[in-house]
Protein backbone atom coordinates (compact mmCIF):
# COMPACT_ATOMS: atom_id res chain seq x y z
CA UNK A 1 0.00 0.00 0.00
CA UNK A 2 1.07 3.46 -0.80
CA UNK A 3 -0.42 6.79 0.97
CA UNK A 4 -0.37 10.66 -0.82
CA UNK A 5 -2.37 12.08 1.53
CA UNK A 6 -6.22 11.47 1.01
CA UNK A 7 -5.24 8.47 -1.48
CA UNK A 8 -4.11 5.01 -0.93
CA UNK A 9 -3.20 2.87 -3.51
CA UNK A 10 -3.37 -1.14 -3.10
CA UNK A 11 -1.52 -3.59 -5.81
CA UNK A 12 -4.77 -5.97 -6.78
CA UNK A 13 -3.34 -9.61 -7.80
CA UNK A 14 -6.24 -11.27 -9.36
CA UNK A 15 -5.92 -14.47 -10.72
CA UNK A 16 -8.10 -16.56 -12.95
CA UNK A 17 -9.83 -19.24 -11.88
CA UNK A 18 -11.58 -20.56 -14.60
CA UNK A 19 -11.76 -18.70 -18.36
CA UNK A 20 -12.69 -15.21 -18.17
CA UNK A 21 -13.64 -13.44 -21.09
CA UNK A 22 -14.12 -9.87 -21.51
CA UNK A 23 -15.39 -8.86 -25.33
CA UNK A 24 -13.61 -6.07 -27.75
CA UNK A 25 -16.86 -6.08 -29.41
CA UNK A 26 -15.40 -7.57 -32.62
CA UNK A 27 -15.80 -11.67 -34.40
CA UNK A 28 -14.20 -12.93 -36.40
CA UNK A 29 -15.76 -15.20 -39.22
CA UNK A 30 -14.53 -18.22 -40.15
CA UNK A 31 -13.48 -16.24 -43.57
CA UNK A 32 -11.35 -14.43 -41.41
CA UNK A 33 -9.27 -16.73 -39.44
CA UNK A 34 -6.90 -19.41 -40.23
CA UNK A 35 -7.56 -22.83 -37.93
CA UNK A 36 -4.35 -24.70 -38.35
CA UNK A 37 -5.43 -28.11 -36.99
CA UNK A 38 -2.76 -29.94 -36.89
CA UNK A 39 -1.10 -27.63 -34.77
CA UNK A 40 -4.07 -26.93 -32.72
CA UNK A 41 -3.99 -22.69 -33.10
CA UNK A 42 -5.90 -20.25 -35.07
CA UNK A 43 -4.40 -17.45 -36.84
CA UNK A 44 -6.12 -14.30 -36.64
CA UNK A 45 -5.41 -12.73 -40.24
CA UNK A 46 -3.90 -9.15 -40.17
CA UNK A 47 -6.24 -8.37 -43.22
CA UNK A 48 -4.80 -5.13 -44.77
CA UNK A 49 -1.58 -7.27 -44.79
CA UNK A 50 -3.28 -10.27 -46.65
CA UNK A 51 -4.62 -8.19 -49.06
CA UNK A 52 -1.49 -6.77 -49.87
CA UNK A 53 0.08 -10.55 -50.12
CA UNK A 54 -2.89 -11.42 -52.16
CA UNK A 55 -2.63 -8.48 -54.23
CA UNK A 56 0.78 -9.46 -55.12
CA UNK A 57 0.28 -12.86 -55.64
CA UNK A 58 -2.67 -11.50 -58.68
CA UNK A 59 -5.26 -13.14 -56.32
CA UNK A 60 -7.53 -10.67 -55.71
CA UNK A 61 -10.37 -12.31 -58.12
CA UNK A 62 -10.04 -15.59 -56.45
CA UNK A 63 -10.41 -14.19 -53.08
CA UNK A 64 -13.66 -12.36 -54.45
CA UNK A 65 -15.10 -15.28 -55.83
CA UNK A 66 -14.22 -17.53 -51.85
CA UNK A 67 -15.88 -14.50 -50.03
CA UNK A 68 -18.85 -14.11 -52.47
CA UNK A 69 -19.43 -17.96 -54.04
CA UNK A 70 -18.37 -20.27 -51.28
CA UNK A 71 -18.90 -21.73 -48.08
CA UNK A 72 -15.81 -23.21 -46.87
CA UNK A 73 -12.60 -22.06 -44.59
CA UNK A 74 -9.76 -19.57 -44.88
CA UNK A 75 -7.29 -22.52 -44.11
CA UNK A 76 -8.80 -24.63 -47.15
CA UNK A 77 -9.13 -21.32 -49.55
CA UNK A 78 -4.97 -20.88 -48.41
CA UNK A 79 -4.37 -24.58 -49.30
CA UNK A 80 -6.03 -23.85 -53.37
CA UNK A 81 -4.46 -20.75 -53.77
CA UNK A 82 -0.87 -22.26 -52.16
CA UNK A 83 -0.25 -19.24 -49.43
CA UNK A 84 2.78 -20.82 -47.62
CA UNK A 85 3.40 -21.18 -43.80
CA UNK A 86 6.18 -18.01 -44.05
CA UNK A 87 3.29 -15.88 -46.13
CA UNK A 88 1.00 -16.80 -43.43
CA UNK A 89 2.81 -16.06 -40.53
CA UNK A 90 4.25 -12.29 -42.22
CA UNK A 91 0.44 -11.59 -42.37
CA UNK A 92 -0.87 -13.44 -38.54
CA UNK A 93 -1.69 -10.58 -36.38
CA UNK A 94 -1.69 -13.13 -33.51
CA UNK A 95 -2.61 -17.10 -32.95
CA UNK A 96 -4.19 -18.18 -30.03
CA UNK A 97 -4.79 -22.40 -28.63
CA UNK A 98 -7.81 -23.56 -29.63
CA UNK A 99 -8.28 -25.39 -26.41
CA UNK A 100 -11.79 -27.47 -25.90
CA UNK A 101 -13.65 -25.02 -28.18
CA UNK A 102 -13.09 -26.29 -31.82
CA UNK A 103 -12.53 -29.78 -33.41
CA UNK A 104 -10.93 -30.27 -36.56
CA UNK A 105 -14.07 -32.25 -37.64
CA UNK A 106 -16.87 -30.17 -36.82
CA UNK A 107 -18.29 -26.68 -38.56
CA UNK A 108 -16.56 -23.99 -37.62
CA UNK A 109 -18.12 -20.60 -35.69
CA UNK A 110 -17.11 -17.16 -35.05
CA UNK A 111 -14.50 -16.03 -32.47
CA UNK A 112 -15.20 -13.38 -30.36
CA UNK A 113 -11.70 -11.17 -29.13
CA UNK A 114 -10.65 -10.51 -25.91
CA UNK A 115 -10.81 -6.85 -25.36
CA UNK A 116 -6.88 -5.26 -26.19
CA UNK A 117 -5.09 -2.30 -26.12
CA UNK A 118 -4.15 0.39 -28.57
CA UNK A 119 -1.05 -2.23 -29.57
CA UNK A 120 -2.57 -5.33 -29.26
CA UNK A 121 -2.41 -6.73 -26.63
CA UNK A 122 -5.22 -8.19 -24.24
CA UNK A 123 -5.70 -6.80 -20.60
CA UNK A 124 -8.07 -6.30 -17.79
CA UNK A 125 -10.25 -2.87 -17.94
CA UNK A 126 -10.51 -1.20 -14.42
CA UNK A 127 -13.77 -1.33 -14.99
CA UNK A 128 -14.65 -4.40 -15.50
CA UNK A 129 -13.03 -5.35 -12.19
CA UNK A 130 -14.80 -2.37 -10.44
CA UNK A 131 -18.08 -3.40 -12.00
CA UNK A 132 -17.90 -6.46 -10.10
CA UNK A 133 -16.89 -5.27 -7.01
CA UNK A 134 -19.66 -2.47 -6.74
CA UNK A 135 -21.96 -5.52 -6.97
CA UNK A 136 -19.81 -7.12 -3.99
CA UNK A 137 -19.91 -4.19 -2.06
CA UNK A 138 -23.94 -2.78 -3.18
CA UNK A 139 -25.01 -6.59 -1.53
CA UNK A 140 -22.55 -6.11 1.91
CA UNK A 141 -24.76 -3.26 2.24
CA UNK A 142 -27.94 -4.69 2.19
CA UNK A 143 -27.33 -7.83 3.71
CA UNK A 144 -25.82 -5.82 6.38
CA UNK A 145 -29.15 -3.13 6.23
CA UNK A 146 -31.29 -6.67 6.39
CA UNK A 147 -34.37 -4.65 4.89
CA UNK A 148 -36.68 -6.12 2.75
CA UNK A 149 -37.81 -3.97 -0.41
CA UNK A 150 -41.03 -4.59 -2.62
CA UNK A 151 -40.75 -7.05 -5.17
CA UNK A 152 -42.00 -4.21 -7.69
CA UNK A 153 -38.93 -2.10 -6.79
CA UNK A 154 -36.37 -1.66 -9.41
CA UNK A 155 -33.00 -3.16 -8.86
CA UNK A 156 -31.56 0.48 -10.01
CA UNK A 157 -33.86 2.02 -7.60
CA UNK A 158 -32.48 0.12 -4.72
CA UNK A 159 -28.71 0.42 -5.75
CA UNK A 160 -29.17 3.65 -5.60
CA UNK A 161 -30.61 3.99 -1.83
CA UNK A 162 -27.26 2.56 -0.82
CA UNK A 163 -24.75 3.78 -3.03
CA UNK A 164 -25.85 7.79 -3.72
CA UNK A 165 -24.91 8.76 -0.10
CA UNK A 166 -23.01 11.59 -1.13
CA UNK A 167 -24.46 14.90 -0.87
CA UNK A 168 -22.52 16.93 -4.13
CA UNK A 169 -26.23 17.24 -5.64
CA UNK A 170 -28.91 17.65 -3.05
CA UNK A 171 -31.22 18.56 -5.75
CA UNK A 172 -31.49 15.27 -7.03
CA UNK A 173 -30.00 12.41 -4.99
CA UNK A 174 -29.81 9.98 -8.02
CA UNK A 175 -27.23 11.44 -9.73
CA UNK A 176 -24.45 9.57 -10.42
CA UNK A 177 -22.48 12.05 -8.75
CA UNK A 178 -23.61 11.31 -5.18
CA UNK A 179 -22.23 7.73 -6.20
CA UNK A 180 -19.59 6.56 -3.66
CA UNK A 181 -18.29 4.42 -5.24
CA UNK A 182 -16.74 7.39 -7.23
CA UNK A 183 -14.21 7.44 -4.58
CA UNK A 184 -12.76 3.80 -5.83
CA UNK A 185 -11.06 4.05 -8.90
CA UNK A 186 -9.09 1.02 -10.63
CA UNK A 187 -6.37 1.09 -13.17
CA UNK A 188 -6.56 -1.12 -16.08
CA UNK A 189 -4.45 -4.27 -16.13
CA UNK A 190 -1.31 -4.91 -16.89
CA UNK A 191 -1.01 -6.27 -20.31
CA UNK A 192 -1.55 -10.15 -20.66
CA UNK A 193 1.15 -12.56 -22.22
CA UNK A 194 -0.82 -13.39 -25.82
CA UNK A 195 -0.03 -17.15 -24.74
CA UNK A 196 -2.36 -17.03 -21.94
CA UNK A 197 -5.34 -16.50 -24.37
CA UNK A 198 -7.28 -19.46 -25.46
CA UNK A 199 -10.31 -20.23 -27.20
CA UNK A 200 -13.43 -21.22 -25.08
CA UNK A 201 -16.72 -22.57 -26.04
CA UNK A 202 -20.37 -21.20 -24.26
CA UNK A 203 -22.01 -24.35 -22.54
CA UNK A 204 -25.55 -24.46 -20.90
CA UNK A 205 -25.50 -26.22 -18.04
CA UNK A 206 -29.16 -27.05 -16.83
CA UNK A 207 -30.00 -27.03 -12.46
CA UNK A 208 -30.35 -31.26 -13.70
CA UNK A 209 -26.88 -31.30 -14.90
CA UNK A 210 -27.17 -31.30 -18.82
CA UNK A 211 -24.73 -29.38 -20.72
CA UNK A 212 -26.08 -27.53 -24.12
CA UNK A 213 -23.03 -26.99 -26.49
CA UNK A 214 -24.16 -23.03 -28.17
CA UNK A 215 -22.66 -22.13 -31.09
CA UNK A 216 -20.29 -19.15 -29.74
CA UNK A 217 -16.68 -19.30 -29.20
CA UNK A 218 -14.84 -16.55 -26.72
CA UNK A 219 -11.10 -15.61 -26.99
CA UNK A 220 -10.68 -16.05 -22.80
CA UNK A 221 -7.80 -16.14 -20.71
CA UNK A 222 -6.48 -19.33 -19.50
CA UNK A 223 -7.02 -20.46 -15.75
CA UNK A 224 -3.87 -19.67 -13.50
CA UNK A 225 -3.19 -17.14 -15.27
CA UNK A 226 -1.94 -14.08 -12.81
CA UNK A 227 -3.27 -10.37 -13.51
CA UNK A 228 -1.87 -6.97 -11.52
CA UNK A 229 -3.87 -3.85 -11.21
CA UNK A 230 -4.00 -0.94 -9.17
CA UNK A 231 -6.65 -0.11 -6.78
CA UNK A 232 -6.93 3.30 -5.25
CA UNK A 233 -9.17 4.95 -2.90
CA UNK A 234 -9.77 8.33 -1.95
CA UNK A 235 -11.29 9.30 1.41
CA UNK A 236 -11.90 12.68 0.99
CA UNK A 237 -14.45 11.23 -1.54
CA UNK A 238 -16.18 8.72 0.41
CA UNK A 239 -15.69 7.73 4.37
CA UNK A 240 -18.19 5.12 4.00
CA UNK A 241 -15.85 2.29 2.63
CA UNK A 242 -12.36 1.20 3.41
CA UNK A 243 -10.21 -1.23 2.66
CA UNK A 244 -11.44 -3.83 5.41
CA UNK A 245 -14.91 -3.06 3.77
CA UNK A 246 -13.73 -4.35 0.05
CA UNK A 247 -11.96 -7.02 1.59
CA UNK A 248 -14.65 -8.43 3.66
CA UNK A 249 -17.45 -8.03 0.74
CA UNK A 250 -15.22 -10.15 -1.86
CA UNK A 251 -14.69 -12.55 0.83
CA UNK A 252 -18.43 -13.07 2.11
CA UNK A 253 -19.77 -12.12 -1.76
CA UNK A 254 -17.81 -15.22 -2.80
CA UNK A 255 -19.24 -17.94 -0.34
CA UNK A 256 -22.88 -16.12 -0.70
CA UNK A 257 -22.52 -16.77 -4.78
CA UNK A 258 -21.45 -20.15 -4.04
CA UNK A 259 -24.36 -21.11 -1.72
CA UNK A 260 -26.80 -18.90 -3.69
CA UNK A 261 -26.03 -19.93 -7.00
CA UNK A 262 -23.48 -22.19 -7.72
CA UNK A 263 -24.98 -24.99 -5.65
CA UNK A 264 -28.49 -25.03 -7.12
CA UNK A 265 -27.00 -26.77 -10.35
CA UNK A 266 -25.38 -30.52 -10.77
CA UNK A 267 -22.49 -30.20 -11.51
CA UNK A 268 -20.56 -32.47 -14.14
CA UNK A 269 -18.04 -35.04 -13.04
CA UNK A 270 -15.32 -33.55 -14.72
CA UNK A 271 -16.00 -29.55 -13.43
CA UNK A 272 -13.57 -27.93 -11.63
CA UNK A 273 -14.81 -27.19 -8.27
CA UNK A 274 -13.73 -23.43 -6.46
CA UNK A 275 -15.22 -22.77 -2.76
CA UNK A 276 -15.66 -19.16 -4.40
CA UNK A 277 -13.34 -18.16 -1.07
CA UNK A 278 -12.18 -14.32 -2.03
CA UNK A 279 -13.27 -14.83 -5.70
CA UNK A 280 -15.58 -12.41 -7.77
CA UNK A 281 -17.20 -13.05 -11.29
CA UNK A 282 -15.74 -10.84 -13.78
CA UNK A 283 -16.48 -10.60 -17.51
CA UNK A 284 -19.13 -11.49 -20.16
CA UNK A 285 -20.99 -14.60 -20.78
CA UNK A 286 -20.53 -15.64 -16.68
CA UNK A 287 -24.20 -14.89 -16.40
CA UNK A 288 -26.91 -12.78 -15.35
CA UNK A 289 -26.68 -13.56 -11.18
CA UNK A 290 -23.53 -12.39 -10.28
CA UNK A 291 -23.67 -8.73 -12.14
CA UNK A 292 -27.21 -8.20 -10.57
CA UNK A 293 -28.96 -7.86 -6.98
CA UNK A 294 -31.97 -8.97 -7.51
CA UNK A 295 -31.74 -11.80 -4.74
CA UNK A 296 -30.52 -9.62 -1.61
CA UNK A 297 -33.13 -7.43 -1.00
CA UNK A 298 -36.36 -9.74 -1.27
CA UNK A 299 -37.19 -13.23 -0.40
CA UNK A 300 -35.96 -16.49 -1.66
CA UNK A 301 -39.37 -17.09 -3.69
CA UNK A 302 -40.04 -13.40 -4.28
CA UNK A 303 -36.63 -13.15 -6.26
CA UNK A 304 -36.46 -16.12 -8.18
CA UNK A 305 -40.28 -14.64 -9.78
CA UNK A 306 -38.85 -11.23 -10.14
CA UNK A 307 -35.62 -12.60 -12.12
CA UNK A 308 -38.07 -14.69 -13.88
CA UNK A 309 -39.94 -12.22 -15.17
CA UNK A 310 -36.84 -10.14 -15.86
CA UNK A 311 -35.36 -13.22 -18.12
CA UNK A 312 -38.81 -14.10 -19.91
CA UNK A 313 -38.80 -9.92 -21.08
CA UNK A 314 -35.67 -10.56 -22.42
CA UNK A 315 -35.95 -14.21 -24.36
CA UNK A 316 -40.01 -14.62 -24.70
CA UNK A 317 -39.26 -17.92 -26.23
CA UNK A 318 -37.03 -19.58 -23.43
CA UNK A 319 -39.93 -20.47 -20.79
CA UNK A 320 -38.77 -18.61 -17.93
CA UNK A 321 -41.73 -18.84 -16.16
CA UNK A 322 -40.84 -22.71 -15.59
CA UNK A 323 -37.74 -20.70 -13.40
CA UNK A 324 -40.00 -20.67 -10.06
CA UNK A 325 -40.69 -24.17 -10.26
CA UNK A 326 -37.54 -25.51 -10.50
CA UNK A 327 -36.66 -22.89 -7.41
CA UNK A 328 -33.39 -20.63 -9.15
CA UNK A 329 -33.63 -17.98 -12.08
CA UNK A 330 -31.70 -17.79 -14.30
CA UNK A 331 -31.95 -22.02 -14.44
CA UNK A 332 -28.31 -21.93 -16.47
CA UNK A 333 -25.20 -22.00 -14.91
CA UNK A 334 -22.84 -20.81 -18.00
CA UNK A 335 -19.67 -22.95 -18.17
CA UNK A 336 -17.12 -23.67 -20.84
CA UNK A 337 -14.16 -26.71 -21.10
CA UNK A 338 -10.91 -26.07 -21.10
CA UNK A 339 -7.96 -29.58 -21.07
CA UNK A 340 -10.81 -31.40 -20.71
CA UNK A 341 -12.67 -29.88 -17.60
CA UNK A 342 -15.41 -28.20 -17.36
CA UNK A 343 -15.50 -24.48 -15.35
CA UNK A 344 -17.85 -21.98 -14.28
CA UNK A 345 -16.65 -19.19 -16.40
CA UNK A 346 -15.03 -15.69 -14.78
CA UNK A 347 -14.21 -16.79 -11.24
CA UNK A 348 -11.47 -14.82 -10.11
CA UNK A 349 -9.65 -14.73 -7.04
CA UNK A 350 -8.55 -11.53 -5.55
CA UNK A 351 -5.88 -10.41 -3.24
CA UNK A 352 -5.20 -6.73 -2.70
CA UNK A 353 -1.83 -5.59 -1.14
Amino acid sequence: MKEYGHLKSYEIILTAKSPVFIGSGIEYSKKEYYYDRARGRVHIINLPAMMSLLYDKKLINDYEDYILNTDYDLYRFFGKVKITESELNEITEYTANVGDALLPDKSLSGIKQFIRDKNGRPYIPGSSLKGSLRTAILWKMITEDKSRFDIEQTTKKIEKTYLNRLKLNTEKWTNEVNDIMRGIIISDSEAIDPDRIILTKKIDLSVNGIAKDINTIREAIAPNTVIRLIMTIDSSVSSYIDINYIRNAISEYGRYYYKTFQQSFRLPADYVQESFENCLVLGGGSGYFGKNIVYPPLIRQDAVRRVSVIMAENAKNHHHERDIVLGISPRMLKITKYQGRSYHYGVCRIEIR
